[in-house]
């Protein structure tokens, strides 16, 4: 077996902000899990393969116990699980080989790692104003940070129309003009296309296409090919960082191990870890969300539920230790990391039922009950470490309503007054330069025509190297 680098001392600084996360009855857990990784521990897996491989047991799992909970994955609509300890891959019912799989908003997360890549190279910082990079800016946009574009905490107003509209046009001008409605950072909403901003500011930045840069410092590193996954553009150019990725599952986990060692892969140090320790904080807006990662570390969480968020007065992964944190993508794409318990999950799939009565919270997948057990059921898994508490998922019955309720939650998905600016061009909150026949001085057939290429062209280099790779 190779045996990775001794990291016990990354894993000690991890240790010192875990305990302020989690309780005394976690307290011990990480010292055990030190241990059992003195033994077993491996390396980086090199371009082109997956992880070392190593008995559920030997990594201090209780074999059966293991496989319950991956057939329970399974069997709840999971078509790509991986569970990794120590750095050595102990669980693996990947049904997807080497195609990448649309990780729906996991894109958001992968998002937050390649802005932490930026802001390590010094390219900016979590606190610089929107104005350094967007001069066009009027003074409320110009004085937002980078940081409340990264925890949602704008206050600029949302919809789901107006954001959908800003992908037929461009949704950085969208975002730069979208008028504010809550005091920045002290309202979380889920938001979308103000997300754009993020690799656009890389793009100013770096000088480089955000794809690009994502490739060069990120993925490639990584030992990630180019040819490996794929990611949508908006009808202006913009890398859709909201929903638009798709990954093979052993890159994603390559993702969660980047993560979990700290953001040192191999000799280099990627991401600096300071980054990560705020980025897997929760803000007052929301215990659940921090850098476009999950989280939780709250003792509440908002959700992603329309038309607006709902607080719930409990963590929001019952019965998983508190230091864990997520990628998350509707239906059920999750890329989990637990530093405490030395390890990284990948869930990729669909539900694996619709309750009708309930019907977000069975797609919304952060909060669908089945993905909180299958979680539960892996952690609970390991038996070289003082178990979690045990805490059903199922007993807490959340409910997000219906999608609308009323004429009010009507109006907030029609949004017609704002999606109409938007399309058109017309009115105080819409862009003089761009609606959806015209924009930055081309009509809609040309953009429709560079970006069915650019996509198009990544899919058919990623179907050709479905035979490179792992699996």
């Amino acid at each position: 077996m190779k045996l990775r680098r001794a990291w016990a001392g990354g894993l000690g600084a991890t240790v010192l902000v875990t305990l302020s996360l989690v309780g005394p009855n976690a307290a011990a857990a990480p010292d055990a899990a030190a241990a059992s990784s003195a033994a077993t521990a491996c390396a980086e897996p090199a371009a082109g393969q997956t992880a070392e491989r190593v008995d559920p047991a030997t990594a201090g799992f209780d074999t059966a116990a293991l496989t319950d909970a991956l057939n329970f994955g399974s069997a709840k609509g999971a078509y790509a699980i991986q569970v990794y300890r120590h750095g050595c891959l102990v669980g693996d019912h990947t049904g997807t080989g080497n195609l990448p799989v649309p990780l729906a908003s996991s894109t958001k997360g992968v998002t937050s790692v390649a802005v932490g890549r930026a802001i390590t190279l010094g390219y900016f910082g979590l606190d610089d104003p929107l104005g350094k990079f967007f001069p066009q800016a009027d003074a409320a946009h110009a004085a937002l940070t980078v940081r409340q574009v990264l925890n949602q905490t704008t206050g600029l107003r949302f919809s789901w129309a107006a954001d959908i509209a800003g992908i037929a046009t461009d949704e950085v001008l969208q975002t730069l003009n979208t008028p504010p409605v809550f005091e920045p950072g002290t309202t979380f909403q889920y938001a979308q296309a103000v997300l754009a901003l993020l690799p656009k500011i890389v793009e100013i930045s770096t000088r480089m296409d955000f794809q690009d840069f994502v490739q060069r410092e990120l993925m490639q590193p990584l030992g990630i090919a180019r040819d490996q996954w794929v990611w949508l553009r908006d009808r202006s150019g913009n890398t859709a960082v909201n929903g638009g990725l798709a990954m093979r599952a052993d890159d994603l986990a390559r993702l969660g191990l980047l993560l979990l060692h700290e953001g040192r892969w191999g000799d280099a140090q990627l991401i600096d870890p300071d980054y990560i320790r705020q980025a897997r904080q929760p803000t007052a807006a929301n215990g659940g969300y921090g850098f476009l990662f999950w989280l939780n570390a709250g003792d509440s969480y908002k959700t992603a539920s329309v038309p607006t968020a709902r607080t719930y007065d409990h963590p929001m992964f019952p019965g998983a230790p508190r230091d864990l944190y997520a990628f998350v993508g509707a239906l059920g794409q999750f890329n989990v990391v637990i530093p405490s318990r030395d390890m990284v999950i990948v869930r990729l799939g669909v539900p694996g039922g619709i309750d009708t009565g309930n019907v977000q919270t069975s797609l919304a997948a952060e909060s669908n009950p089945d993905n909180k057990e299958f979680l539960r059921r892996v952690v609970a898994a390991v038996n070289d470490v003082p178990a979690e508490p045990i805490d059903d998922p199922y007993r807490y019955s959340d409910n997000f309503g219906p999608i609308i309720s009323g004429l009010d939650d009507l109006a907030f998905w029609v949004d017609p007054e704002h999606t109409a600016q938007i399309l058109f061009g017309v009115g105080p909150y819409a862009p003089s330069n761009c609606n959806v026949l015209w924009c930055h001085g081309k009509l809609v057939p040309q953009d429709i025509f560079a970006a069915m290429l650019d996509s198009t062209g990544q899919i058919v280099a990623a179907l050709l190297g479905l035979g490179h790779g792992p699996r």
